[in-house]
């Protein structure tokens, strides 16, 4: 059975939602998917503190959900991700940015990541796919440096969820997403978080036979 991380950032439980909607996709496809989060900038600091080494072993998540960190050796074990990013003036925040940038020069180095098999979902401030779309476009820079082969949501899964004009979501053909508000308070709908669970499935129906 394929071994399908879900990696994500969230601070305000949206991103989370979205994960575990992608995550009951794979499940519905027959598949099994471990959540895992993504550390705070803050957490090179206090790690050489006993009370940090304590925060490393559970991520720094609302109440409502706590995962294991993201560590370099969870992107050897795993085959296959899908990345859940809150979407920063259209690129990764500084805490995605900063993983990839301090933990994988050696994994590219060697060629860890080459073949892996990537999907990504986010969300964005306002509505219109710009900020998300780009977002994902701009990930593909730090996949392709890695070898990573990534896999669209594409219409054909989500088709009427993807062409309604009548609710607003945040999904595009790049990938599933969600339109948090300026202020983050705007919850997924249940569209969005519909559309979520169709790109898990999807993903996992896709690699499930490879």
């Amino acid at each position: 059975m394929p071994k399908v991380a879900i990696l994500i950032y969230s601070v305000d439980d949206i991103i989370a939602t979205l994960a575990e909607n992608e995550k009951k996709g794979i499940e519905i496809a027959g598949g099994e998917a471990e959540i895992f989060q993504v550390p705070d900038v803050s957490y090179k600091t206090e790690y050489a503190t006993e009370e940090g080494k304590e925060a490393a072993k559970v991520a720094k998540t609302n109440a409502d959900f706590s995962y294991k960190i993201l560590t370099r050796e969870t992107l050897v074990e795993y085959d296959y991700y899908l990345f859940g990013i809150p979407t920063k003036f259209g690129n990764f925040p500084a805490e995605w940015k900063s993983f990839w940038d301090s933990n994988t020069g050696g994994l590219w180095a060697k060629g860890s990541l080459h073949g892996k098999i990537a999907g990504l979902f986010v969300s964005g401030a306002i509505s219109g796919k710009g900020d998300t779309e780009m977002c994902i476009m701009n990930a593909m820079s730090t996949l392709v440096h890695h070898g990573v082969i990534y896999v669209p949501l594409g219409y054909k899964n989500a088709y009427k969820e993807l062409t309604d004009v009548e609710d607003v979501n945040g999904s595009c053909a790049w990938g599933a997403g969600c339109v948090s508000g300026i202020d983050g308070g705007r919850p997924p709908s249940l569209s969005e978080l519909r559309v979520h669970q169709l790109q898990g499935k999807a993903f996992y129906d896709r690699i499930k036979d490879l």
